[in-house]
């Protein structure tokens, strides 16, 4: 455990503690000193379980009885909010223990990445791998139509995201691989558009018939590209099966997911993304985007100075210390500790891809990969909500929004990163 802990990457470690530290000085200067407090023992606690896990030898996830538990757990947890008719904020994600909310969807995150991760670390002789990915896909299936149902769409996307990059990384020299999946995405996201173009609002049928232009071109050369690659009949009819796959997919999303499933402000928030910015309609649906770029526009240079943002203390900005609290920082501390903000971050993502460049043993590999991904994509969408390239979805900034699940989260699969780490120097 000491010589673990000695071997550990400090770098990564310290930039962890100040992307931490400015999280909860954030929170703090938004007036919310209670859940600073709250935050603050989220972080010593969060920290206990990371410094632990980096003296515990990874390989100890490829149980499979391990796994089976975690797996059952979370399930169990995501079922019994639904059963006990668990509600807050109108949503079914958080248990609320001795005063503590605790949302199982997060911890999901790091289960799927470990079982994924041992999943496609196994390989057998003779196994096809078309059939092994749809398998692997189907395991994670009731986790993510849980979490969609909550409804945390955010959360769900995440997930899918984490599944499809560790399926990508297993098989990155798999060419044609690549190109089916390319082909699904694009036939998926065409045939929905195009299903779609009409059952939103008038307004909008100019960006989707751009949409649907710029889809169809890039579907017509993907084919193109495997009818050239497709030397064998076999494989023009597994493309043309993954396509209509795709086509199939797309409309089951309009009729299932969009129609039945999906709640009215998550229709709203799309189409306010969508819709042009000059109408009434769009800005009363993107008020939280708006504000949040006011937020980031009066920091100026050196910020509005700590707990002096006029949009967080005057509570203009919704969520802000949580999906919005990157404007928050923005808006108290400017381009400044914009620079500094961001400067963190690479060095957080320059150390993991460090590690993971060094990482040779499979299983550990994907491990890296998939947690680098969960990191990321919470981090560009994230960013991407506060300056309104993205619709909103309710994903935190990782280590600095407030919340003890999804920090505690992000700081065992740190944990577990730093230790594959101490194993590689051994």
């Amino acid at each position: 455990m000491f010589k673990a802990f000695i071997k550990q990457d400090f770098i990564l470690t310290i930039t962890i503690i100040l992307l931490m530290v400015i999280g909860i000085v954030t929170i703090s200067s938004t007036n919310n000193s209670y859940i600073a407090e709250r935050q603050t023992i989220f972080m010593i606690l969060g920290l206990i379980i990371y410094f632990f896990l980096i003296g515990i030898d990874y390989n100890i996830y490829k149980y499979k009885s391990l796994q089976m538990i975690a797996y059952t757990a979370v399930f169990i947890l995501l079922i019994l909010i639904y059963i006990l008719n668990i509600k807050l904020n109108n949503t079914h994600r958080w248990f609320t223990i001795g005063g503590i909310d605790i949302q199982p969807a997060e911890f999901a995150k790091i289960v799927i990445i470990i079982i994924t991760a041992s999943f496609f670390t196994i390989f057998q002789k003779g196994e096809k791998i078309i059939k092994k990915i749809l398998l692997g896909f189907l395991i994670i299936l009731p986790i993510v139509a849980l979490v969609f149902k909550q409804p945390a769409l955010g959360t769900s996307i995440v997930i899918v995201v984490i599944w499809a990059a560790i399926v990508f990384a297993a098989y990155y020299d798999q060419i044609k691989l690549i190109i089916i999946f390319l082909t699904f995405i694009v036939s998926s996201l065409f045939i929905t558009v195009f299903i779609g173009i009409n059952f939103l609002s008038a307004n909008l049928n100019l960006i989707f018939f751009k949409i649907n232009i710029a889809l169809f071109l890039i579907f017509l050369a993907l084919e193109t590209i495997l009818y050239k690659l497709s030397r064998k009949k076999m494989y023009s009819y597994l493309f043309l099966g993954i396509v209509l796959f795709g086509i199939l997919f797309g409309s089951t999303f309009k009729f299932v997911v969009w129609d039945h499933l999906m709640k009215n402000y998550q229709k709203q928030r799309i189409v306010g993304f969508l819709s042009s910015s000059s109408n009434n309609y769009s800005n009363s649906l993107n008020f939280q985007t708006t504000q949040s770029k006011i937020a980031i526009g009066s920091g100026g240079l050196w910020g509005e100075g700590y707990g002096k943002g006029t949009q967080s203390s005057l509570n203009f900005l919704p969520e802000d210390t949580t999906d919005f609290i990157y404007s928050t920082f923005i808006e108290d501390f400017g381009f400044i500790g914009d620079i500094v903000f961001m400067f963190l971050y690479i060095v957080l993502f320059s150390r993991l891809l460090f590690i993971l460049k060094n990482t040779e043993n499979k299983f550990a590999f994907l491990l890296v990969f998939g947690i680098i991904t969960m990191i990321f994509f919470q981090f560009v969408i994230n960013i991407g909500m506060s300056i309104g390239f993205v619709p909103v979805t309710g994903i935190p900034l990782p280590l600095v929004s407030y919340g003890g699940s999804s920090l505690i989260t992000i700081l065992i699969s740190l944990g577990i990163v730093q230790n594959i780490h101490t194993k590689n120097r051994i």
